[in-house]
């Protein structure tokens, strides 16, 4: 949930500065993969651990910035995207990267908009709902639940 939170606050200070980089037709003028893979790996070196710019120094009063700005680059070599797990509109990612020792594990999930995939802001789903996806199939949703839990409980503890 930490992460979640830290994670749509870069994004949302990543949006802000942003806004001044678009073309006259206001689009943002980075492309953006097609490929799932490639597309989770650029949010997480551009938004998940993107280090301050100057005028944001104040962040590295935070034990979570200083420690990406530390292990970034290992954090960055070793980050490979697993498997892909699609349901309808909705895709889970199994990411994994390593600092020293130890590998982390997380799930970024996407969505799908008008057949392009997005970075999805909602990062919870309840097992306990009915249909968690609301896609008629809550069998596969809460098999695929299941799978992202273990995935993420066999991870090194993320504490920034």
């Amino acid at each position: 949930m930490r992460t979640a939170l830290f994670s749509t606050t870069i994004l949302a200070l990543a949006l802000c500065v942003s806004c001044s980089d678009t073309t006259e037709a206001g689009h943002s003028p980075y492309s953006i993969p097609r490929d799932r893979a490639e597309l989770v790996k650029q949010y997480y070196r551009e938004v998940v651990w993107r280090l301050p710019e100057k005028r944001y120094e104040f962040l590295f009063l935070l034990d979570g910035p200083t420690f990406i700005a530390k292990h970034r680059e290992e954090m960055l070599k070793t980050l490979e995207v697993v498997e892909t797990v699609e349901a309808d509109t909705l895709a889970a990612c199994f990411v994994r990267y390593s600092v020293g020792g130890s590998i982390y594990r997380q799930v970024q999930w996407l969505h799908r908009i008008d057949g392009d995939w997005r970075v999805s802001q909602k990062s919870y789903f309840s097992s306990l709902a009915d249909d968690p996806f609301n896609d008629g199939n809550p069998d596969r949703a809460k098999n695929l639940l299941k799978r992202v839990v273990q995935w993420e409980k066999d991870s090194a503890p993320i504490w920034w």
